[in-house]
């Protein structure tokens, strides 16, 4: 979800990702993330410098660093790595637990005749439960109801109060809510935005040649969702020539063929993707809804934010802030694709614009089905502000933003500091996945399962590392 990161949040350099959190974040985040340049977004002061481990604490100023002091310094840096994946995973099961049992409780479960194991089954039921309540909202926005009729809740967009000031900026806060409180697996806003696929990023050379042919510098509001669909919280847009995408055969191989030349990419499965991106890249553009002759040419909003949040005044989900250093957040997002066979009335509605455009078509762009919620992780009260996990940890060290402290457990886990104790923290990490096996299984997990786990692997790994420097 998870990588803007937000507001007038500068992510995670915006992407990985995402301020949601992280550009070679992707492959690591579940159901969404923030991008860096990276499925999650505000500057927030961080206690995390940008480059932690430059120096080891083990080397006193003024002394050689011994091998062993050395081999320390970089286990310290895979052992901070390590642990932070570890505790997103765990904070990604937790969020999911909790919105499986939201389904449960409003009528959507799993089907032991569905396809899948246990948690794809759960996920398309979360899957089912969130669209339904996003279908509601736009029903009522399309029928112009009161939302009332729909939520009994509103939102607002203030200054951050725990947030330092003027740098963190505006953030969302519960308003008011009816019955005094907010449930868990609540729907709370859709993450407005221009939309950019998957095939349209590769193609274009990734996401910051891309964003900045799109007149964007900045990819501090871009959110990434599980397959590579990324949304810019800011707006963009680019109209790509006919020349580029309104091409025969023969043009296609020529295209392929000097992208590959340039790459330096001989291979048959190379190929293969180049091929595969550039055909979904023409088709993409030459579909007639994303036309200057569609039905449907832009969102009635235009892609300006007030226009938006008039419209859909739930949709301000990419002023979301990273909760403060200790905190852990309260909102989580989830990829959501809107109904577009409703009509033409509905895709005027949406909150979302393709950031690709053929000749002639108007800017923000076409309408988009695809968006981003944003979902109460634990019960909210009036005047609390949403923290969303921006997920920066899962960047290089190097490309961490100076702002970003890693969002604290849900409850009352107690985390060891993995810059403080790196050992420490392996062990107690290592520890937590063998619980939550037990707890899932019923049973301690054999060494066949622990090693073939990628997150318990590496875990394994470093922990041993530690052992025979005498650490542990």
């Amino acid at each position: 979800f998870g990588s803007r990161r937000f507001g007038s949040h500068q992510g995670c350099g915006r992407l990985p990702a995402s301020r949601p959190a992280m550009q070679r974040a992707h492959a690591c985040a579940r159901q969404l993330w923030r991008c860096k340049a990276p499925r999650p977004v505000v500057l927030n002061c961080s206690l995390v410098p940008r480059r932690a481990f430059a120096r080891s604490p083990l080397l006193p100023a003024g002394e050689d660093p011994s091998e062993e002091a050395l081999q320390r310094q970089e286990l310290g840096k895979r052992a901070h790595r390590e642990v932070q994946v570890a505790r997103r995973r765990r904070r990604e099961a937790d969020d999911e637990t909790v919105l499986y049992r939201s389904a449960e409780v409003a009528g959507f479960v799993v089907s032991s005749s569905e396809e899948g194991d246990q948690v794809q089954r759960q996920r398309r039921a979360i899957d089912r439960y969130l669209s339904a309540q996003a279908e509601a909202l736009m029903d009522a926005i399309v029928a112009k109801k009161p939302l009332s009729e729909v939520v009994d809740f509103s939102l607002e967009v203030a200054p951050s109060i725990e947030l330092p000031q003027p740098i963190a900026g505006d953030g969302v806060f519960i308003k008011d809510a009816l019955r005094g409180e907010i449930p868990a697996g609540t729907l709370l806003a859709f993450y407005p935005g221009s939309v950019y696929m998957p095939h349209e990023e590769r193609w274009l050379g990734g996401q910051g040649p891309m964003l900045e042919r799109a007149g964007q510098h900045t990819s501090s509001h871009v959110i990434g969702r599980v397959g590579g669909v990324l949304i810019d919280g800011l707006w963009s847009g680019l109209g790509v020539p006919a020349s580029e995408f309104d091409v025969d055969d023969a043009g296609l191989e020529a295209i392929v063929a000097a992208r590959l030349e340039k790459e330096g990419v001989d291979s048959d499965a190379g190929r293969q993707a180049a091929r595969s991106d550039i055909e979904a890249f023409c088709a993409g553009l030459k579909e007639e809804r994303r036309s200057c002759a569609a039905k449907v040419p832009w969102p009635d909003h235009r892609g300006d934010p007030k226009r938006v949040r008039a419209l859909n005044p739930f949709a301000v989900g990419e002023m979301v802030n990273h909760p403060p250093y200790g905190r852990a957040a309260n909102v989580m997002g989830w990829p959501v694709d809107l109904d577009f066979t409703k009509g033409e009335a509905y895709m005027r509605a949406a909150p979302n614009a393709f950031g690709l455009r053929p000749p002639g078509a108007p800017a923000p762009g076409a309408p988009s089905p695809n968006t981003v919620v944003m979902v109460a992780a634990e019960t909210l009260k009036p005047g609390d502000e949403l923290w969303l996990d921006y997920g920066c940890e899962l960047l290089d060290l190097e490309d961490i933003p100076v702002w970003f402290t890693p969002a604290a457990l849900r409850g009352d886990a107690r985390e060891t500091d993995a810059r403080a104790s790196p050992a420490l923290a392996i062990r107690d990490e290592l520890h937590a996945w063998r619980t939550d096996f037990e707890a899932r299984h019923g049973r301690k997990p054999t060494r066949d399962e622990l090693m073939s786990d990628p997150v318990s692997s590496a875990l394994f790994e470093t922990f041993s590392k530690y052992r025979k420097l005498g650490d542990l």
